[in-house]
């Protein structure tokens, strides 16, 4: 008798179980068809010829868009291989090479960046050229502080965005100083930053269809499917003329190139510990805190932010007139968005220069109604 009733208990677990995983099939399902109409609305609201979306979810690409067309005539379609130049999207690459240098004792991310053997003349442009990147006051009344270019500022200091002012005080996105993180790895270890990204990211995460700048001689397949750009002219017909390619050489704030399914599984590669290990994984998504103790909104190469009780790790990429793109994670959900698009489409102001706010970005906000909001 309680062999019967255990077979009877195990029959309906089994069919409750099926059951749910049917329920969540066919809301996933739903999700991803309303996902898919959006985008092809986006997409043409924002005249974007060629736009490339993938959606991970544990691991897993579940949806890979691949909308439109790479030319302006029409002609060719926008394949899963299409290429877009990810502009600052490779600052997470620079995050995740850095730390596991240290990682590796090869450098000490609290050594002086300021012996750069440019940086003096750099800086003192920096803080005469009227860039807002020198100190200013943007446009909504923030005063941003001048670089000081007379006090020792670390590579920490500078993989964080905390150069203005008294380094390490505040938040301020600079992504000129940044750049130069990549030179200075190169006067320090006598190796190109193109060696260090592709072994301690590309080669270390397995990953085809990334190009680490137009000279990377093992991607060449990359750069024959790159979508070419294009800027937005309301003088034309349909909105759109031939824009110029942008200096697509690799550095530390740009010059990856890949398809948005090349970056899906570059987000694999780091949830699979490829990459990195957890403990430095979750070390590039912890921020340093300001001086009111608060969590400032950049890490390692990464925004992060709380929405709606769901942390968020996140990095844009533009390129005026040219290209902008999203890499897009919820780590604890198992979830990941990623955009690519050959117009400055993509692109909404999110005041990123100060603050992470993601959900200002119609997409993302979609995406996180619809994939995140009820993952928990």
């Amino acid at each position: 008798m309680k062999a019967i009733i255990y077979y009877l208990l195990l029959v309906t677990l089994v069919c409750f179980s099926a059951s749910e995983a049917v329920a969540q099939s066919k809301v996933t399902d739903e999700k991803i068809q309303e996902f898919q109409s959006y985008l092809s609305d986006f997409r043409k609201e924002n005249k974007i010829p060629s736009l490339s979306v993938a959606v991970v979810k544990d691991r897993e690409i579940i949806l890979l868009e691949s909308i439109g067309f790479q030319d302006h005539d029409a002609e060719e379609s926008t394949t899963e291989d299409t290429s877009y130049l990810a502009a600052s999207i490779t600052k997470t690459f620079t995050g995740a090479t850095l730390l596991a240098m240290e990682a590796d004792g090869h450098i000490d991310l609290d050594a002086d960046f300021t012996t750069l053997s440019d940086w003096g003349g750099r800086c003192h442009w920096l803080t005469t050229s009227g860039t807002i990147f020198g100190g200013g006051t943007l446009d909504n009344g923030y005063q941003v502080p001048t670089v000081k270019c007379d006090q020792v500022i670390t590579l920490r200091h500078v993989l964080q965005h905390q150069v203005q002012g008294e380094p390490g005080t505040s938040f301020f996105y600079n992504p000129i100083v940044f750049g130069r993180l990549s030179n200075w790895v190169e006067e320090n270890t006598n190796k190109s930053w193109r060696y260090w990204v592709k072994k301690y990211v590309i080669e270390a995460g397995d990953l085809e269809g990334i190009a680490a700048g137009w000279r990377d001689p093992a991607a060449s397949e990359v750069l024959t499917h790159i979508a070419p750009p294009f800027r937005h002219a309301p003088e034309q017909s349909d909105g759109l003329a031939n824009s110029v390619l942008p200096n697509t050489e690799l550095n530390a704030s740009s010059g990856i190139i890949a398809s948005a399914k090349a970056l899906a599984h570059y987000s694999i590669a780091l949830d699979e510990e490829k990459i990195l290990p957890e403990s430095l994984r979750q070390k590039m998504w912890t921020p340093a805190k300001d001086e009111e103790g608060n969590p400032m909104p950049y890490a390692y190469g990464w925004f992060v932010q709380n929405w709606q009780g769901h942390k968020l790790v996140w990095h844009g990429g533009w390129w005026p007139d040219a290209y902008a793109g999203l890499l897009l994670k919820a780590p604890d959900d198992g979830l990941t968005l990623v955009a690519l698009g050959n117009t400055d489409g993509l692109r909404h102001e999110v005041n990123s220069l100060t603050s992470a706010q993601i959900e200002k970005n119609p997409l993302a906000l979609k995406f996180l109604e619809l994939f995140v909001e009820q993952s928990q």
